[in-house]
């Protein structure tokens, strides 16, 4: 373009001569003259704009003013993680997330009786099929989950709102757990499919309770006012007096300490204690099954080791121990019920003299694949991380258990205020010992196929010609997943 501009020019000044030129008449030699003195001034124009042309553009000594750089994008409202289902997260730290588990069972039970008919049944049952929700909105958490369990129809199980207070105490109200190392380990990490005639007869499953806990370095504890549980029907009338409607209530607490706690060594200690009254609700009953939610071991659906309906209240005390090294594990919890038995005026059949229930079990885990049981300050053991999983290119993780359970009903005496005939609990107040093995494959951290073998033997007192003897052979089998 600059070279351009003076050929432009240099035609133009040569188009404006020419037309000079024809404005008047001059003899040859003038025009002639007059034409080169016209072109001697257009060269030098031309020689002069070339000279500017081809000069070096001098470098800006300030600063060159730039476009407005764009703003930055605002950060994402909300973040979705992925942790088996997905978490929101905004920016102001409240979180919401799904939670769910599906628990398929197949069972087999065998009940060989001494006297009276023996009794087989299979069954193919969901044990749970939950859904649910948990969140935080600052200091303020919650955790609501529920479903159907054992075919039975929709309950919840969690059902709670915590507050975290600035001392790190938290304060939580709902249905919920408050004891026992086994109960608050979720179903869904319990080594065996189920917890045994242990946690059968310390009834400690999720009721309405306020609870406080305070987790420390290595310890805690926790304590809490109980009621029944969130899927009771409100009482209205008494057991045994129709004016008495009072719903049950307790009281629970519990401690742990670990006085070693590294990644790869942990042992536990743990003590808790319980009392519990019914209010004017039915008395309690103490009975328990051969390590199955599949409960009937007779025609009838009943167990064979219970005491029937006879306490108005109870005092739990209990004992906690776990040790794990590496792949290794051992854990046992022992418990001794003290039943305020009703009053034989209230019930001939049910009434008598209050009697001790101990009861325990003792356990061990190994992982030939090296996997660690996590634990956590709060006195609990959590999911384990497989460390090979199948989307790795592994075979997932495997776990080999064994587990012995025990428990002592006999302390139950007859009364006198009716026929041993009619004291049905009696018969089947015995004791239990029985033996689980146990194999997990876990093909995921969230997916477990799980068996366990048990053969126990129940040995209750002969009332007349009625005894009510047993040996029980169970096999089981669950496929698991949880979100």
């Amino acid at each position: 373009m600059r070279k351009l501009f003076p050929i432009t020019l240099f035609a133009a000044s040569m188009m404006a001569g020419m037309a000079s030129a024809q404005e008047a008449p001059k003899s040859d030699a003038a025009a002639m003259e007059e034409l080169k003195a016209q072109l001697r001034v257009m060269q030098e124009r031309i020689q002069s704009l070339e000279a500017k042309a081809n000069a070096p553009v001098p470098i800006a000594t300030t600063p060159i003013a730039t476009a407005p750089t764009a703003k930055a994008a605002p950060a994402v409202a909300t973040q979705i993680k992925w942790e088996n289902s997905p978490r929101f997260t905004e920016t102001s730290g409240a979180t919401f997330k799904v939670r769910g588990r599906l628990l398929v069972d197949a069972v087999n039970v065998n009940v060989d009786r001494n006297t009276g008919a023996s009794y087989k049944s299979r069954q193919y049952r969901a044990r749970q099929l939950f859904l649910g929700a948990e969140g935080q909105v600052g200091s303020w958490a919650y955790r609501l989950e529920g479903g159907a369990a054992n075919g039975s129809g929709w309950a919840w199980d969690d059902a709670v709102i915590e507050y975290r207070m600035k001392s790190g105490t938290l304060l939580t109200v709902g249905n919920q757990k408050v004891g026992g190392l086994e109960n608050l380990t979720s179903i869904k990490t319990i080594t065996f499919m189920e917890r045994g005639p242990f946690g059968d007869l310390t009834d400690n499953g999720f009721v309405l309770a306020a609870q406080a806990t305070h987790v420390g370095r290595n310890w805690s504890l926790r304590a809490a006012l109980q009621g029944d549980s969130i899927n009771k029907a409100d009482v209205s009338a008494g057991a045994y007096n129709v004016n008495n409607a009072k719903e049950r209530s307790g009281a629970m607490a519990r401690a742990t300490w670990a006085p070693v706690m590294t990644p790869t060594q942990t042992v536990h200690l743990g003590v808790s204690a319980r009392y519990r009254e019914i209010g004017g609700e039915t008395p309690f009953t103490y009975s328990a099954a051969a390590n199955t939610a599949y409960r009937a071991q007779n025609s009838a659906g009943g167990v064979l080791l219970s005491t029937g309906a006879v306490g108005k209240g109870d005092t739990t005390l209990a004992l906690e121990s776990a040790w794990t090294r590496k792949n290794l594990s051992l854990q046992g919890e022992v418990a001794k019920i003290r039943v305020d038995r009703i009053a034989t005026t209230r019930s001939a059949a049910n009434g008598g003299q209050d009697f001790d229930i101990v009861t325990g079990y003792a356990m061990a885990s190994w992982f030939p694949t090296g996997e660690v049981r996590p634990y956590n300050a709060g006195g609990q053991f959590s999911r384990i991380k497989v460390l090979h999983p199948l989307d790795k290119g592994g075979r997932g993780a495997y776990e080999l258990a064994a587990r012995y359970d025990f428990a002592d009903l006999g302390d139950m005496k007859a009364n006198t205020a009716t026929a041993l005939a009619n004291q049905t609990g009696l018969a089947t107040a015995g004791t239990y010992k029985g033996l689980t093995a146990g194999l997990n494959w876990y093909p995921y951290s969230n997916v477990r196929l799980m068996a366990n073998v048990t053969k126990a033997k129940i040995n209750n007192r002969a009332i007349g010609a009625l005894e009510n003897d047993a040996k029980v052979t169970l096999l089981q089998t669950r496929m698991q997943i949880e979100f």
